[in-house]
């Protein structure tokens, strides 16, 4: 009898070793076990360059682009022309764009509440903003005089959209209104734009500062997952679903204006950024730290997926606010509803916990 416990406990321990009935390195505890020193090594080295890569290098580019607009703005202030408003609206474009390479790779706000409450309520209001909220009535009453830029969400990047685009307003009808009656539209945009300016320099100053990211390897693959997961369920809900109509919410009920840059429209190529950035990731180093936990198939999967989704992206002949009712945004929502399912099968692979993603309720 002896001998058969025996037996058992060797077979056990063989067992457990060897990692049986898993496709990744796990010891029972959560979290990637590398598999040897050499592999924790490089696992930490593809933190670190996703780190540098994305997270640090997309902070310093926003707040670069930042800087760049507010001259533009500042410009726009001193003579509303419309070339100098043109020239902010290419400017408001490329901090959009670039906003969304630090949004999509957030990891900042996962480690701190103060970095999560920046980007949540002082940076993007389309997501985390009250959907009772009439940023544009409100920022009316602004440019009117008879208000003031007292709120967060009146000096964020959907507030500045609406002062520099209004309701996808020619640069003619805006100038038309500011010389009518519309005095502190300029100065609101050079508040709101300096308010944001200040605030992407704190993420930058963040990542360049904060060592808890790079920390330990298993919390930052962790912290990632859940970012990229969090962030494909948005894209597929409320970037593509709302709008389009295809979520309980809005069933059957499109709506363009519900697009996260509609009145600019720039909404499809946000989503592009988006994608690019996820793809981004994955080649700075989640695609090696997959293969070090066995999980290529996974890895594979999200990065097919990510392709497929660039290509109808660039099958749209207009923006995204003129074809939104199409068979390529039924097929973007359907491949953006697969992302979400890829990485929660990646977060699973690699033996980490998928935090509750947090749908709107409103």
């Amino acid at each position: 009898m002896k001998k058969y416990y025996k037996t058992v406990l060797v077979m056990m321990m063989l067992f457990g070793l060897s990692g049986c009935n898993s496709d990744n390195s796990y010891d029972g505890r959560t979290g990637l076990i590398g598999g040897g020193g050499s592999s924790n090594v490089s696992v930490q080295k593809s933190v670190e360059t996703i780190y540098s890569t994305v997270m640090l290098e997309s902070s310093k580019t926003v707040y670069s682009v930042s800087l760049t607009l507010t001259e533009s703005i500042k410009d726009f202030n001193n003579a509303p022309t419309e070339e100098n408003l043109n020239k902010a609206r290419r400017d408001f474009k490329a901090l959009a764009l670039s906003y969304k390479r630090v949004e999509s790779s957030y990891v900042a706000g996962y480690n701190s509440d103060n970095m999560r409450d920046l980007a949540d309520f002082y940076i993007e209001h389309f997501i985390k903003g009250s959907k009772a909220a009439d940023i544009p009535g409100d920022l009316d009453k602004v440019f009117k005089g008879s208000g003031a830029l007292v709120k967060n969400s009146l000096k964020g990047i959907t507030a500045l959209e609406y002062t520099l685009f209004g309701h996808q307003e020619s640069s003619a009808s805006i100038i038309a209104k500011i010389e009518a009656d519309e005095v502190e539209r300029t100065a609101s945009a050079m508040i709101i734009i300096d308010t944001l300016s200040k605030n992407l320099k704190k993420i930058e100053d963040y990542y360049k500062s904060d060592a808890t990211f790079t920390a330990n390897s298993d919390d930052a693959i962790s912290a990632l997952l859940n970012v990229l997961v969090d962030n494909a369920y948005k894209l597929k809900e409320i970037r593509i679903g709302d709008a389009a109509g295809y979520t309980v919410k809005y069933k059957n009920d499109p709506d363009n204006t519900r697009l996260e840059y509609y009145k600019s429209t720039n909404s499809l190529e946000a989503i592009i950024e988006i994608l690019n950035t996820h793809q981004s990731i994955m080649d700075s180093g989640l695609k090696e730290i997959a293969i070090a936990g066995n999980s290529s198939p996974e890895a594979d999967a999200i990065l097919n997926v990510i392709d497929e989704m660039q290509s109808i992206c660039q099958s749209y002949g207009e923006a995204l606010e003129d074809e939104l009712v199409s068979a390529n945004t039924l097929k973007l929502y359907r491949a953006a509803n697969i992302l979400q399912s890829n990485y929660t099968a990646l977060i699973n692979a690699l033996n980490f916990t998928q935090d509750i993603i947090e749908a709107d309720g409103d």
